[in-house]
């Protein structure tokens, strides 16, 4: 049965990206504001889109190499086609567009963005042999804290040591101890019954009120910790990782607790979200040369402007059979 709750998670995911990429440029770590305060809303788009794809991976009964290869074949088409179609309309011709196309997977090139699909790929090659691995009752948990030690340990050496990111020096698609934690984390969720958990309206109102005013405190991190304002960095952070899991449980329960009316649109709207993916940093970068950052409310115009006309475009494709291996993997 399809839960709409992780449909509305994943439009949720989805804007957060796009709010992570609008609103970056309207704020440094000398003054707090708007944009800074939605930017660090947006730290939790990228963990929960792989949390996503871990639980309904790691759900399913087999995964064998023949799945896991077409699942790639679809992301290589995705990255094949939108690189050439950038190349040939920006005519660059004395460019290899092979080295674009690779480039793109360790966020370089045109589509510095698909460094998110580098890491799928690399996790779909082990899906089968990390399934197996996840057999037994306890191979979740210990994994888990493996890699949460893991985290804690590259905090403490960031916090205490080094006083900036070590992640810096590790391209996002090869942050594999971060990946495979939230990827793994989502398949945990999908084993356990999740409908069963109660949440009083306490906790509820308590971890609305702990994810609103969170960025303060990563805000605070990022000027006086780690120096570098980047949200890329706090994926590895203890608050990120919790808050992820509450956000996770809680739009994993709302087809229960809410009567959802508007079931056909949550649909198409998530049958959307990667198109937005894909188109939004191109149309990020046009509307953003006719409005001015300096303005406080700036970023919240372009966060819009840019979110309804990806939107618009990835529905327009979509809607066209033949397009659609532009946006499914």
């Amino acid at each position: 049965m399809r839960n709409l709750g992780l449909d509305l998670l994943k439009i949720f995911s989805c804007i957060g990206v796009v709010v992570l990429h609008s609103t970056r440029s309207g704020f440094n770590l000398e003054h707090y504001n708007i944009s800074a305060h939605l930017y660090y809303l947006g730290t939790y788009a990228i963990p929960l889109f792989f949390m996503l794809n871990g639980y309904f991976l790691l759900n399913k009964k087999k995964l064998p190499y023949s799945y896991v290869f077409n699942k790639i074949r679809g992301i290589l088409t995705i990255v094949f086609v939108w690189n050439m179609l950038i190349w040939m309309i920006k005519r660059d011709f004395n460019v290899n567009p092979l080295m674009k196309i690779i480039g793109s997977l360790i966020q370089e090139g045109y589509a510095y963005q698909f460094w998110f699909f580098g890491s799928l790929i690399i996790i779909y090659l082990t899906l089968p042999i990390v399934k197996k691995l996840l057999e037994k009752d306890y191979s979740y948990s210990v994994i888990l804290l493996i890699l949460i030690v893991i985290g804690i340990v590259i905090e403490m050496i960031n916090t205490f040591i080094f006083h900036k990111p070590i992640q810096q020096y590790v391209p996002q698609t090869f942050r594999f101890w971060t990946w495979f934690f939230y990827y793994i984390l989502g398949g945990y969720l999908s084993k356990i019954n999740i409908q069963e958990i109660k949440l009083t309206k306490f906790i509820k109102i308590s971890f609305s009120i702990i994810f609103i005013i969170s960025p303060i405190l990563l805000f605070f991190l990022a000027k006086n910790v780690y120096h570098n304002a980047t949200a890329e960095y706090f994926y590895d952070s203890m608050i990120v990782k919790i808050v992820c899991i509450g956000l996770f449980i809680l739009f994993a329960k709302i087809e229960k607790n809410i009567v959802l009316k508007n079931n056909e649109l949550i649909v198409m709207l998530s049958s959307l979200t990667m198109g937005v993916y894909i188109v939004h940093t191109y149309v990020l970068a046009r509307v953003a040369k006719y409005i001015n950052y300096n303005l406080w409310y700036s970023t919240v115009i372009i966060l819009i402007i840019t979110l309804s006309i990806s939107f618009f475009i990835s529905r327009i494709i979509w809607s066209i059979k033949y397009f659609r291996v532009m946006l499914k993997i």
